[in-house]
């Protein structure tokens, strides 16, 4: 549901809500008289009208849009194949919309089932909703609104129960699940992450290279992680006076602490380096040279038949590739990849995911990449890293993806219960056909 500015609605228009949401919980969710409330899907006593599978085929398309597809009901893109089917896009479309009010129609009837039910805040709060649309977008006016939403095969009453039906829906996931799986069982998770995840490590064999940060007197300056300010050896070093009688400061204002000679000295212990940046702040990169490459590659080469098959190896040699001091260092367990993340990565982070499902535990590979060469060597999973904090990165659709993968298996045991309504499922119109749905 699209998110609204909520401020703007009157107390008059709540007051009316609420009033309507006693009324709505008396009112059953299959109730209909006119075309688009005519079911197509039916099971143990529930319904999916045939507006509501093409307000969701309008969504769809308004999806699409967003993506830029070209949408227009004469494009080619309609009867294109779509990718890795045998379907055109059209088709496919029509089918995977079917397909999702079907779960929508599982999810209602296990919502009897268990006994569950929406609140009367919930339902005043689709009330304010759909009011906020008709005041805001349609001056007030219902017959505009329902105008409006002829396009997407539905009118106001439809889409109450639309809305209605994904709270439900969305009631039913936390009772089966919780919102956030705490429900699900740790060895539940435990196999999604083993069957679904890969774990390498990598050395890049880099064509660039940076320069240390230094000091007017040529030292490398080693900065304060959690600061970025240098940090001054305070054991071998003491300060300096001016004129005035006031401790000498960096530009970055910290007393700078010197040794007997004169010479700046820092804490490398509590500092690292920092690579030299331009004005704006970005790390400068320097080329290597096609004969220093040469001379790259002829050493990466000679530790991978070194390393190959042998993890202690690997890591040894990690620390002699490092780009910089601390970089390469952040996930000393390991980098994880998974089809389930992967609209989210780089190229060169898919190509490695493509060549990780190839490998075995041990071996390794070389990927190219702009930056230079890929060394990655694949580890056997550690348990439970998906649930680790410092992790997380790695496994941002981990839940949401299990929670998909195990509600739609539960919807699967109650298609062969549900019986289609084809008369009615051939009046609805195809989704190059409905309008794009962008906002309700």
């Amino acid at each position: 549901m699209t998110k609204i500015n909520k401020s703007k609605k009157s107390v008059f228009i709540k007051i009316i809500c609420f009033a309507f949401a006693l009324i709505m919980l008396a009112i059953p969710l299959t109730s209909c008289s006119n075309r688009v409330k005519k079911p197509i899907l039916k099971c143990k006593g529930e319904a999916i009208s045939l507006g509501m599978y093409e307000y969701y085929l309008s969504r769809m398309k308004g999806t699409l849009e967003r993506s830029k597809y070209d949408i227009n009901p004469t494009s080619s893109f309609w009867t294109e194949k779509h990718p890795g089917s045998d379907l055109t896009n059209e088709e496919y479309y029509n089918q995977t919309i079917l397909e999702t009010c079907k779960n929508y129609l599982a999810a209602l009837v296990i919502f009897k089932e268990r006994g569950l039910s929406l609140s009367v805040e919930q339902l005043q709060a689709i009330e304010e909703d759909i009011q906020f649309f008709i005041e805001y977008d349609c001056a007030g006016s219902e017959e505009n609104f329902n105008t409006l939403l002829e396009k997407y095969g539905t009118n106001i009453d439809e889409l109450r129960m639309i809305y209605q039906m994904e709270a439900k829906y969305r009631a039913v996931i936390a009772a089966l699940y919780g919102a956030d799986g705490s429900l699900i069982a740790d060895t539940v998770k435990e196999q999604h992450y083993q069957n679904n995840y890969y774990r390498f490590k990598q050395i890049l064999v880099s064509n660039f290279y940076y320069k240390n940060m230094v000091d007017e007197q040529g030292n490398v300056i080693y900065f304060d992680p959690e600061t970025s300010k240098p940090v001054y050896d305070e054991t071998n070093g003491s300060y300096r006076y001016d004129e005035n009688n006031k401790r000498i400061v960096d530009k970055y204002g910290v007393a700078i602490r010197y040794d007997a000679d004169g010479n700046i000295v820092y804490d490398s212990k509590k500092g690292q380096p920092a690579p030299e940046a331009d004005e704006k702040g970005n790390a400068i990169k320097y080329q290597y040279t096609e004969a220093e490459m040469e001379q790259r590659i002829s050493e990466m080469n000679a530790f991978i038949e070194v390393c190959n098959g042998d993890p202690y190896a690997f890591e040894a040699e990690m620390p002699k590739w490092l780009l910089f001091e601390g970089v390469g260092e952040y996930y000393p367990d390991g980098y994880y990849l998974s089809d389930i993340e992967s609209s989210a990565y780089s190229d060169n982070m898919k190509d490695m995911l493509a060549e990780l499902k190839t490998m075995d535990v041990g071996d390794i590979s070389v990927i190219e990449s702009d930056s230079g060469y890929h060394v990655i060597m694949k580890y056997e999973l550690d348990r439970g890293k998906h649930a680790d904090s410092d992790y997380a990165e790695w496994f941002t659709k981990f839940t949401d993806n299990l929670i998909t993968k195990l509600f739609l298996a539960e919807c699967e045991k109650y298609y062969p219960e549900m019986r289609e309504i084809t008369r009615n499922l051939k009046k609805a119109r195809s989704i190059k056909s409905v309008g794009t749905n962008l906002y309700y």
